[in-house]
Formats: structure tokens, C-alpha cells, sequence
């Protein structure tokens, strides 16, 4: 009885197996995947020869398919194909498998007869006689005569990456239209791709933008990784550059994504607009390079699955880097955002329907190259207007220039002007120093020289016996006042001198002004009793001030000594202390006959000496005003001439302690 059971259940699944669709090979045939109506048999172990593979489908252990497409996913094992065909025998047959990276394919033809042929194509070998290998695989049907019975063919696919298998049966007629429309799109964005590359690598050696460079080998990369392994078009190059690049794929797509990262740094300023998104852009770098290393060492299926999870992180990344700065302001990132939009949008619908999420089909493979060229065709579009934004940049910022230029021109006009007028100002206070000098020079060899040349004749007069104690003692007095004028005049040149060797600096000290005015008016007291002046003083109390000692005498010296020369016999002279709270005021003053005589301008005027004469024929040279200027300025005051009637007032001030 179990025996009769076996039989039956044989008999059952045999009918099974028997009872596939027959596809008709005619000039009705249409040009279209056929999914739905083929059987597959998943082997595991990837080792099943095609006899076994044949006893598994009578036992009816293959399954039909469900889409239109068949994509088993990221696996190692092999999978078995079968379809049941009849040939009307009209024209050649063929059978096409659309997906240009499965690494193996086997092909074994049936015919009724149980005569059997066998070809082999894929990613991972060389071309074979009754294979043509583009960027799809099209098996040489065997040539029936006219209505044969039907043939059966087997299919073994097995790839060490996700596997997708899109297959259609094609007469001669059916074939050639319903490739040449793909062909005819493939080759218009191969065109556009080609034409941005070679143009951005103008742009780029012409302005030398890193910009463009990045751009360049983006498209390079990107165009290797969708024309040459996902569409297949490594056959051009030949054999053995379609299989090394089959072999490692994902590390061109790690290549494009790095280069996309660098120029969307570059293009957007990233580290200046959003400096939060360093960190994230580095990780991704880090992702793109650890996919390259995976798919180097071989280890394709690994490196498929980053692939899919790195493109898909990294362009919605960028697309929202894009919008990022957009919204800080930089305006050329509206066409990157746009070209992420697109490409990210290809990458979710490729990834799941890699994923199985939703049905792949022959659109599915048309998406990456079509969303690629138009994300590099707007990011060139992106590239024009930030080159565009840049001349009109490039032009502010040279009117700018233009007017910072004009602006420092006239500032340095100014300045050249203000130099030119202090140079002008210095070489006039040169000559009038250098008069100065030329004048005490003069001085030192005609003023000084003269009286002692009177001594020294005296002297030799006395020496010869020419002259008795009386006529000696007349002509001493007549030259005591010269020999009195050239020890003030002397004083005052060793001053003067000291202060052309270093630099004047007064170093205050606090002492009693009111002292040092008193004992200066008795060491002038002979003189003006002498000359019958009226002298009188004003001050009451302490008068303590800050100031260079030293200076401040030699200044009192000069000022009673003009005030002396100048005073008629009778008239008066006065020396005068007054406080305030933070300084004290010095007059000296005299009476003179006539305030015309007074010359403002030579006794305030600097650098300018001349000589004068007192009342009583006292010999000046004006040396000793010149110093009382400098020095009264060195200690903080300036010396104020005042002519008041017949009374003309020297004053000046120092700072009280």
C-alpha cells in the first residue's frame, strides 16, 4: 500500500513539474521579464550539479515566482532557474539576463530530444563562444526547425553580492527594439557625465578651485561605480578590467562618497557655517574608508552592505548640510540641496528594493544613473552660481578696495602734508638753532674775547711799570663791570652748553622759594645800590615748592639781572612771591622809561637772540631769556611777559609742594 502512495505521489509531482508554462518563441514575444512564469530552487551549499538540481524539480521542491524580477537578496548560495520554452523556429532565440554583476551564470539548454548545450557568462569571467557580454548577458538558444517541441533551460546564478536576477527570452525581432530604447538613455547620460567631468577639470586647472577638483573626482568615482559595475559597462575596456572592477566595486562608491564629503566642505564652509557637523562628517569619512579597506580585502558582500547603509546615511546627511546653510545665508547651497534631494531620494527606493521592501524592476536599475547625472547636473548648476556669486564678490570686494585705496591715498596726502609742514617746521628750528650757535659763537669771539684782551693789556701795562697804583686802581674799576657781565654770560653758556650735550631734565626737588628769592636779592644788592634802584620784595610766610633747584636759580638769576639792566637810576624793581593751591606765581618787574622800547616779540619769541644794551651800557646777548623759557617749561610753567604802563612783569609758575 505505501508503495502505491510513493508511486502516486511521484506520478503527482511529476505532473507538477510537467505542468510550467511553455513560453512560445514568436514574432508575439514580447520584450519583458519573466519572473512570474520561471521556478527556482535555492542551493545552500552552492554544489549541486545540474542532474540533482533536475531530480529536485520532479520531487517539485522549486518554487514559482512572485515578482516579475527575481532579487534573493545578499547571499552566497546558489540559485537554480527553469522556464520551458518552444521555438517556432523562425528566427535565432535568445536568453537575456539584465544584471551586468552576477559573478557566475550557467546556462544548460535541454531539448527534447535530451540533447543538451551549456554556456557560461559573469562578472567573473571572460567572455565565452555563444555568450555576448556587454552590459548584460545574452545566450545563443539552440536553432530549432520550425514548430519543435518544447525545451527546457536550466539557470545556476550565485554572486558574493546581492543578487538580482532580471531575465527575458528574445527572438531576433523582439531583441533589438527592446534594447535600443535603454541604449539610447544610457548613452545620453554618459554623454552628460562625461561633458561635466571634462569641463569641471577645466575649471579646476584654469582657477585652481579645489572646489572643482573634488567636484571632478566625484563624478569620476560616482561614474566608474554606476556606468562600469552597476550597468555593466566595463565590457568596453575588455575583459580583464570589467572582472577587476567587479572584483572591488564598493571602493569606488567609498571614493565618491569621500569626495562628495570633501567638496560639500568646500562648497558649503562647513567648518565656518556649521562647525557642530565637523564631528558627524569625519564619522562619515571614517564609514567611507573603513567600506574601501572591506572591499579591497575581498569581501564583497560585506562591503555591499555598507554600501547600501553608508550611501543612504551619507546623502541624507549632506541634503541636510545643504538646507542647514541655506538658512544661515548661503544662497548657492538652493542647488545642492536640490541634487541631494534628488540622489537621496534614488538611494531610499534603490535600498529597499534591494531590501525586498518593495518590488524591483527594470526602472530600479534606471534610477541610480538617472538620479546621479541629475544630482551632478545640478550641482554643477550649484557650482555656476557660487562661481557667479564669487565675481560679484570678487568685484564688491574690489571696489571696496578701490575706495580703501582712495581713502588711504588721501590719508596718506595728509600725512605727507603734515609731515612735510613739521619737516618744514624742524628745518626752520634747525636754521634757528644753527643761527643760535653761529650767534653765540660770534659772542664767544668778539663780546667775550674783547674785555679779557683789556685785562691782559692792563696786566702788561702793569708788568712794564706804565702805570702807578691810581691810574691801575681807575682802569680795574672801569672793567669790573665787564668782567661781572662775562661771568653771568659764562654761567649762562655752560648751562646752555649742557643742555645741547643731554637732553634738559629737570629733577625736582621741595624746597623754600621764598629763601632762594632773599638770598639772591643780597647777592644782587650791591649792584643795585650801585645803579640807585629801588628794590623792593613781597612775600610773607613759606613758599615751598617742586621743582629743579638748580634751574629754578639760574632762572631767578637771569630775570633780576634783565630787571636790573634795564631799570633807570631812581626807578624801582620788585621781586614777587604769590600762592594759589596748587602752584606758585614768580614776578619780577621794573619800571623803564619807555614801553616802547619793550620788543614782545624778540623776548618771546624762541631760538632768537640779540644783543642789547642795559641803562647803564651792560652788554646782553639774550642768551639768559632763551634759558629761562626752556627751563621754565622743563618744570612745568611758561614764562608770561606783561607790559603795564612803564611796568613790565616777568612771571612764571611752579607747582607748589
Amino acid at each position: 500500500m505505501r508503495q502505491i502512495l510513493y508511486l502516486l505521489s511521484l506520478l503527482l509531482l511529476s505532473s507538477i513539474g510537467v505542468s510550467a508554462q511553455v513560453i512560445t518563441m514568436d514574432s508575439h514575444l514580447e520584450y519583458k521579464n519573466l519572473g512570474k512564469q520561471i521556478h527556482y530552487f535555492e542551493d545552500k551549499t552552492a554544489g549541486l550539479t545540474l542532474d540533482e538540481v533536475i531530480a529536485i524539480e520532479k520531487q517539485g521542491r522549486f518554487t514559482k515566482g512572485k515578482e516579475n524580477i527575481f532579487n534573493f537578496g545578499n547571499t552566497k548560495s546558489a540559485f537554480w532557474l527553469k522556464l520551458d520554452y518552444q521555438s517556432k523556429g523562425t528566427s535565432q532565440d535568445f536568453l537575456v539576463i539584465g544584471s551586468p554583476n552576477i559573478d557566475h551564470i550557467d546556462c544548460y539548454t535541454i531539448l527534447a530530444n535530451g540533447k543538451r548545450s551549456h554556456g557560461a557568462a559573469g562578472s567573473a569571467v571572460p567572455e565565452q563562444k555563444g555568450v555576448i557580454t556587454t552590459n548584460s548577458y545574452t545566450f545563443d538558444l539552440p536553432f530549432q526547425y520550425g514548430s519543435s517541441p518544447a525545451a527546457t533551460i536550466w539557470i545556476r546564478v550565485q554572486t558574493n553580492n546581492i543578487l538580482i536576477v532580471p531575465m527575458k527570452l528574445a527572438t531576433t525581432n523582439s531583441f533589438l527594439p527592446g534594447s535600443s530604447m535603454r541604449y539610447s538613455v544610457e548613452t545620453i547620460y554618459i554623454g552628460v557625465l562625461l561633458t561635466l567631468l571634462l569641463f569641471n577639470l577645466f575649471l579646476f586647472i584654469s582657477l585652481k578651485d579645489n572646489t572643482y577638483l573634488y567636484y571632478s573626482i566625484y563624478v569620476l568615482c560616482l561614474s566608474v561605480y554606476v556606468l562600469v559595475f552597476m550597468r555593466g559597462y566595463g565590457f568596453v575596456c575588455g575583459d580583464e578590467f570589467r572582472i577587476f572592477i567587479n572584483r572591488y566595486p564598493h571602493s569606488f562608491l567609498g571614493y565618491s562618497i569621500i569626495a562628495s564629503i570633501l567638496f560639500s566642505w568646500k562648497f558649503l564652509n562647513i567648518r565656518e557655517v556649521l562647525p557642530k557637523l565637523v564631528l558627524p562628517m569625519y564619522l562619515l569619512l571614517g564609514a567611507s574608508i573603513l567600506m574601501i579597506i572591506t572591499s579591497i580585502l575581498g569581501y564583497k558582500s560585506i562591503a555591499s552592505t555598507m554600501a547600501q547603509a553608508t550611501a543612504m546615511v551619507g546623502s541624507t546627511m549632506l541634503w541636510i548640510t545643504g538646507l542647514l546653510t541655506y538658512l544661515k545665508g548661503h544662497k548657492p547651497a538652493k542647488y545642492f540641496i536640490l541634487a541631494w534631494t534628488f540622489i537621496t531620494i534614488t538611494v531610499v527606493i534603490v535600498v529597499l528594493s534591494l531590501a525586498g521592501v518593495i518590488a524591483y524592476t527594470d526602472m530600479t536599475s534606471e534610477l541610480v544613473p538617472i538620479g546621479s547625472t541629475l544630482e551632478l547636473l545640478l550641482l554643477s548648476f550649484a557650482l555656476g552660481d557660487r562661481y557667479r556669486t564669487l565675481i560679484e564678490n570678487e568685484k564688491r570686494v574690489r571696489e571696496e578696495n578701490l575706495q580703501l585705496i582712495e581713502h588711504q591715498k588721501q590719508r596718506l596726502k595728509a600725512l605727507v602734508d603734515g609731515k612735510t609742514i613739521k619737516l618744514k617746521r624742524t628745518i626752520a628750528e634747525l636754521e634757528a638753532s644753527n643761527a643760535v650757535k653761529n650767534k653765540l659763537f660770534s659772542i664767544i669771539a668778539h663780546d667775550l674775547k674783547s674785555p679779557f684782551n683789556s685785562l691782559i693789556s692792563i696786566f702788561s701795562l702793569k708788568d712794564m711799570d706804565l702805570l702807578d697804583f691810581e691810574e691801575l686802581k681807575m682802569l680795574l674799576n672801569e672793567n669790573r663791570r665787564n668782567i661781572e657781565s662775562i661771568q653771568n654770560t659764562l654761567i649762562n653758556l655752560l648751562y646752555w652748553a649742557k643742555s645741547q650735550m643731554d637732553e634738559i631734565k629737570a629733577q625736582p626737588t621741595v624746597f623754600d622759594l621764598k629763601a632762594k628769592a632773599e638770598s639772591l636779592m643780597m647777592v644782587y644788592q650791591p649792584l643795585i645800590l650801585k645803579k640807585g634802584i629801588l628794590a623792593h620784595t613781597n612775600f610773607n610766610g613759606a613758599f615751598m615748592v617742586k621743582a629743579d633747584e638748580n634751574q629754578v636759580e639760574l632762572i631767578l638769576r637771569n630775570l633780576i639781572d634783565n630787571a636790573i639792566k634795564f631799570t633807570q637810576k631812581g626807578a624801582s624793581l620788585g621781586l614777587v612771591l604769590e600762592r594759589s593751591e596748587t602752584v606758585v606765581e614768580v614776578c619780577v618787574n621794573n619800571t623803564v622809561e619807555d614801553n616802547s622800547a619793550v620788543d614782545l616779540e624778540m623776548i618771546t619769541t624762541h631760538n632768537l637772540l640779540t644783543g642789547s644794551y642795559g641803562t647803564a651800557g651792560e652788554k646782553g646777548i639774550g642768551l639768559g631769556l632763551h634759558l629761562c623759557r626752556e627751563y621754565i617749561k622743563e618744570n612745568g610753567g611758561a614764562l608770561d611777559v606783561k607790559v603795564n604802563g612803564n611796568l613790565v612783569s616777568f612771571c612764571f609758575t611752579l607747582p607748589s609742594a
